[in-house]
């Protein structure tokens, strides 16, 4: 098992992931607030701030191609690099010039397989999924979108997509080269450090292997989510306290935040302190929302589109509460059939009720 780290493309990584900052404003403020963990993010915050002066005036555009929604699986881009990957382009310039030499079918292949993959969690690129993909027709593909748990606007873009992917990846493009300017302009002073910290991170991950993994995410991670071949590094800069393990994409890559480590150890330290630590777990239980996740996934549910098909929400705002009880340790991630799934951690729960029954004095159930 071997990790590489690669600069270029952990760059060209966040330049494509940038205008999504014009609407983080509000859910960075949200997860600080939500997750009561004591971390300086004023610089990230100031980061945000700054990226969305600079957006602002292409808000509209913007609009058209990435969601509002926390981690949508349905933003332009991220439908294009599950086929069209960025591994190999040195810099913006080059992957934007073979996006724009691709075709009509090509595009709407890209956009078909990720629609059709994002809800299988696959542990690998599939070739089955792709030849599906490549079959499925424009009136078939329209059908499935209407059914996808996300919010109308994203639907509408999609369909606006296949309609005419030629012209929206000129569009796409286009606005990309007007934000490349502010976007350069921000991560220069962040260079430097993605540069010796994504070789650090590679360095470590090399000596301790999938073990690493565990150990520098204070075991949120389980070990066995990476695989063991060689793994690709991306550092971001711009979701600096994000973890993004690749699925459905034909490469296997983490994307790890710049500040991710950081977060993880005082998570740890956090819920070191027992009381505090079930004081989290019992805040995170008392939304509704959220207790009712953790009931479907305890009764084999997995599949994200299916928990809010059940629970009529979008799978937006299930990965959102998904992410939370994650943090919280209330459920774990972890392969099972070769995909990636979330399992209630029972063993930790466990030990969180025999604490909280010692802490208030429970009776036996004698009495």
């Amino acid at each position: 098992m071997k990790f590489k780290f690669y600069f270029n493309e952990s760059k060209l990584y966040d330049f494509l992931q940038f205008p999504k900052l014009v609407f983080k404003k509000e859910t960075i403020e949200k997860a600080q607030s939500e997750n009561d963990i004591d971390i300086p993010m004023e610089e990230n915050i100031k980061l945000i701030n700054k990226a969305d002066e600079n957006l602002k005036p292409f808000i509209k555009t913007i609009e058209l191609f990435y969601s509002k929604q926390f981690a949508s699986s349905y933003d332009f881009i991220d439908l294009i690099t599950d086929t069209h990957t960025i591994l190999g382009y040195e810099n913006e310039k080059n992957y934007f010039d073979m996006l724009m030499n691709l075709d009509e079918k090509q595009i709407f292949n890209s956009i078909s397989y990720s629609i059709l993959a994002s809800n299988e969690n696959n542990k690998y690129f599939s070739e089955e999924v792709m030849k599906k993909a490549e079959a499925i027709s424009k009136t078939e593909l329209i059908s499935i979108i209407k059914d996808l748990p996300t919010e109308p606007a994203t639907k509408w873009n999609l369909f606006l997509m296949i309609e005419e992917p030629l012209k929206y990846m000129k569009m796409y493009v286009d606005l990309m080269y007007k934000l490349l300017p502010f976007f350069e302009e921000m991560y220069s002073s962040y260079a430097d450090e993605v540069k010796d910290y994504g070789r650090y991170f590679a360095d470590f991950l090399n000596n301790l292997g999938s073990e690493g993994l565990k150990e520098i995410s204070g075991s949120i991670l389980d070990k066995n989510i990476i695989n063991d071949e060689d793994n690709i590094v991306f550092i971001t800069a711009i979701e600096q306290y994000s973890v993004l393990i690749s699925g459905t994409a034909k490469i296997n890559y983490i994307a790890w935040g710049l500040k991710a480590e950081e977060y993880f150890k005082r998570l740890k330290e956090k819920n070191e302190n027992k009381v505090n630590e079930r004081v989290h777990i019992f805040k995170n239980l008392g939304d509704k929302t959220r207790y009712e996740v953790l009931k479907l996934l305890a009764a084999g549910v997995t599949s994200t589109k299916e928990i809010a098909k059940t629970l009529g929400v979008s799978s937006a705002t299930i990965s959102y509460h998904l992410s939370n009880l994650l943090k919280a340790k209330i459920i774990k991630s972890g392969i099972s059939n070769d995909k990636y799934n979330y399992m209630v951690n029972y063993i930790f729960l466990k030990e969180v009720i025999s604490g909280f029954k010692e802490d208030i004095g429970f009776p036996g159930t004698d009495l």
